[in-house]
């Protein structure tokens, strides 16, 4: 769905928010003692993003008959603000990866969560740098771009938009196809 850029950037104010929240309940549950858990669950949670990343795009966006419309509009007008408004996206993801945990291991969840949210912030900020920035070769979004682009306009290919590591694991990586050069 269309969305105002109020909401399409929302979640890189609530993000942050909700990481600094997670964090100051972790060190109230542990302390300082809980900075070695945290950081590493925040690792492990941004990490798994990318794999979630690459399964939602691969299976729900191009296959769930509610989310599949929505990419689609996004296909068809790659520069128009759409997406889902951050309160639904930043709330799935608590939703989902921290209140299940914290009871049984607060400080896990915390970082779990977090890690998550930054994640899927990262993936947001690739993928509207791939759409609406001036990157040019050399620059460290070039290949996140091309990669992009390329699943735009080639069926089945490139779900990753953060990373092109899942892609190569599961075969759906395909390189830009070159121009021919100009005689």
């Amino acid at each position: 769905m269309r969305i105002g850029k109020f909401l399409y950037f929302g979640d890189f104010v609530v993000i942050p928010i909700a990481v600094l929240l997670l964090a100051a309940a972790a060190y109230v549950a542990g302390g300082l003692a809980a900075v070695p858990e945290f950081g590493l669950s925040l690792l492990f949670g941004a990490g798994l993003w990318t794999l979630v990343e690459y399964l939602v795009h691969r299976y729900a966006y191009h296959h769930a008959p509610i989310l599949t419309p929505l990419h689609d509009a996004h296909h068809q007008a790659p520069l128009a603000f759409v997406g889902v408004p951050s309160f639904l996206s930043s709330g799935l993801i608590l939703a989902v990866c921290y209140l299940p945990l914290r009871g049984a291991t607060p400080v896990f969840a915390g970082g779990f969560a977090s890690g998550m949210m930054l994640g899927y912030a990262a993936y947001m900020f690739v993928h509207h740098a791939t759409h609406h920035f001036n990157i040019q070769p050399g620059d460290w979004l070039y290949e996140a771009r091309l990669r992009h682009m390329t699943h735009h306009y080639r069926e089945g290919v490139n779900y990753g938009v953060s990373t092109g590591f899942w892609d190569r694991v599961f075969g759906t990586l395909a390189a830009r196809r070159e121009r021919a050069a100009d005689a």
